[in-house]
């Protein structure tokens, strides 16, 4: 697990008791996963909208970080098809969750979906988060949630079809997790 810390704030002090300079706060996150796929799903699991006939499988190839990434195919239609992972928190706690990874189109176009909740998303409940960028490009998208009873919440990014087939790369994924209440 790599640690990291988030920028949280940038506070400029002039005019505050004779104080003139800018100060950086960062906070670390309570939890941060990241995975480059370098040695598969690593705890993430590929997963469809029903009726879906799209596929996803790690890749060796043009990766964004190492030497493989989960591609995407897409067949047309609106297939939703993405990466979700179970990460256990504080229960019944209000956090916010920044989901973070590097994205490309290969061929096609397609809807980026992002979720984050105290529930299986089962191809329902993504927030879009505009078209999937033609080279590797970086996203980051924060989410509010509360955690369930068991302190549990669903992450998932995937790609939504815009009635054309394409193939579509997820590189580098992260989730950093900051608790915002209880």
């Amino acid at each position: 697990m790599i640690r990291r810390t988030l920028p949280l704030l940038l506070v400029a002090l002039t005019g505050v008791a004779g104080c003139d300079r800018t100060t950086s706060l960062s906070i670390t996150p309570e939890l941060d996963a990241q995975t480059s796929f370098a040695s598969g799903l690593d705890g993430w699991v590929v997963d469809r909208s029903a009726g879906a006939t799209s596929a996803a499988a790690v890749t060796a190839g043009e990766a964004s970080e190492g030497s493989n990434y989960l591609r995407v195919d897409l067949t047309g239609g609106d297939d939703v098809i993405w990466v979700e992972r179970v990460f256990t928190l504080q229960p019944s706690s209000s956090y916010s969750v920044t989901i973070s990874a590097d994205l490309r189109a290969f061929s096609g176009s397609a809807d980026v979906r992002v979720f984050a909740g105290a529930v299986d998303p089962d191809g329902t409940g993504f927030a879009s988060e505009g078209p999937a960028p033609g080279s590797w490009t970086r996203t980051l998208a924060p989410r509010p949630f509360t955690t369930d009873a068991q302190g549990r919440v669903w992450v998932a990014i995937g790609f939504a079809g815009t009635g054309q087939p394409g193939a579509f790369g997820i590189d580098d994924l992260g989730a950093a997790f900051l608790r915002t209440g209880s």
